[in-house]
């Protein structure tokens, strides 16, 4: 486990010992849902009696008495049917609706003492292990109709770590940016406008509106795309597959079009078709409904170091224009071994099942993302370069706006940088 997973262990840990320490404080509060931040952990509850960011202390001194009463920490296999009627004995109705709405043949159920929840993930062994946590705010979310009554909806929010030093800095270090988010960036720097809502199953949901300054940087992320795909001799095609790869093998096979006289290139640029909604916990980052592109390069072996090699340099280009935190990962079966050794990568290449390299970006609060790609298969003797400059526009537009260093003025200029929008 890295220092992230484990951090994201902790947070997780930390959201269910708040959820049970408030049960605890009012056994009337209803739980609905809680995890990990990029920052931190939150829990979302329904209050029947009053509840005051001044009682925030009180929770606080509950959560320590069950850290020092140090709890095991259950985490149970069930089936949803099960999982439900569970719930349901133990009063948390809302857990037990949102298990039976999953299609999971089985859920996860965590048990601390006598509170019980429906949950996602790995947490720590016992509450004890739980070092340090802060409380920092109670804030109202969108309202929730269950069953035709309207629910308010409200969040504690909170940091965790794994010793008492590693929060204090923590909190130092990041102190403007607790609970700051790359939406809410957006919204002020007019690049779109964040609908809240509440989906079927209860949870949170964003949906995203562009506006004029975002639509022309979208408008130039594409054009600026499309005229360095042109430029590098690729066919720009428009497919209606949901595989962008099949499409090309196939459209490679219609053509009937010959690999001797030089590589054949394709490239597509994806726009999303349907605004489909997203966790505004990961926002931009999480989304799947994004812009994205694929291109592919078929070529004989003759032509495979000179693709390669000039895919490397266009796939570089983003992270190094932006100045974005980043690592590249290599990994290649034994049959591409002393291929890629020919190549000027100079991270260790790990054996894998795939010939890949992968740019992984990195944002301030320690997060792991995936950027520009490559793949490399063969077909008898023809070679399939897959490649993608922007896996998510989305996600490069985060990074960008979530970057701790840079003012509102900054951010823009390196938009501009991406593509220059329009006066």
């Amino acid at each position: 486990m890295n220092k992230r997973e484990k951090l994201d262990q902790i947070r997780r840990s930390a959201a269910e010992i708040l959820a049970s320490a408030v049960s605890d404080h009012d056994f009337k509060t209803f739980v609905i849902k809680g995890g990990e931040t990029p920052w931190g952990f939150y829990f979302d509850f329904i209050f029947i009696n009053p509840f005051s960011k001044e009682m925030l202390p009180l929770i606080e001194e509950r959560m320590r008495k069950i850290a020092a009463d140090n709890h095991e920490i259950k985490v149970h296999e069930m089936i949803p049917t099960n999982a439900a009627e569970f719930m349901r004995h133990n009063r948390r109705p809302y857990p037990a609706h949102f298990v039976e709405n999953c299609h999971d043949p089985l859920v996860q159920v965590i048990q601390i003492g006598s509170f019980v929840d429906h949950v996602h993930g790995t947490f720590l062994k016992r509450t004890g292990e739980l070092k340090a946590f802060k409380l920092l705010k109670l804030e109202q979310r969108p309202d929730l109709y269950f069953k035709g009554d309207k629910k308010e909806v409200y969040r504690i929010s909170g940091v965790a770590d794994e010793s008492k030093e590693a929060l204090k800095a923590f909190l130092k270090e990041n102190k403007e940016w607790i609970g700051v988010d790359h939406l809410e960036i957006g919204e002020k720097l007019d690049l779109f406008q964040v609908n809240l809502v509440r989906d079927e199953d209860y949870f949170e949901m964003a949906r995203i509106f562009w506006k004029k300054e975002g639509e022309a940087l979208l408008h130039k992320i594409y054009s600026y795309w499309r005229e360095e795909h042109i430029k590098d001799g690729f066919e720009l095609v428009v497919t209606d597959s949901v595989q962008i790869t099949r499409a090309h093998k196939k459209l490679y096979r219609l053509s009937k079009r010959s690999c001797e006289k030089g590589p054949v290139r394709f490239a597509e640029f994806r726009f999303p078709v349907l605004n489909g909604g997203f966790s505004p916990i990961y926002g931009l980052f999480g989304s799947k409904v994004c812009h994205k592109d694929r291109s592919h390069i078929f070529c004989l072996k003759k032509d495979l170091i000179n693709s390669l090699n000039s895919s490397l340099k266009f796939l570089n280009q983003i992270p190094k224009m932006l100045g974005l935190k980043h690592s590249i990962e290599v990994s290649c079966p034994d049959e591409f071994k002393e291929l890629f050794k020919e190549l000027p990568i100079k991270t260790k290449i790990h054996i894998g099942r795939e010939a890949r390299i992968e740019w992984k970006l990195s944002d301030d609060f320690g997060r792991s993302w995936k950027g520009p790609f490559l793949t490399v298969r063969k077909k008898d003797e023809i070679f399939t370069i897959k490649r993608s400059l922007f896996s998510s526009v989305e996600r490069v537009i985060a990074l960008i706006l979530e970057g701790h260093e840079k003012d509102l003025s900054q951010k823009k200029e390196l938009l501009s940088k991406m593509a220059p929008c329009d006066e």
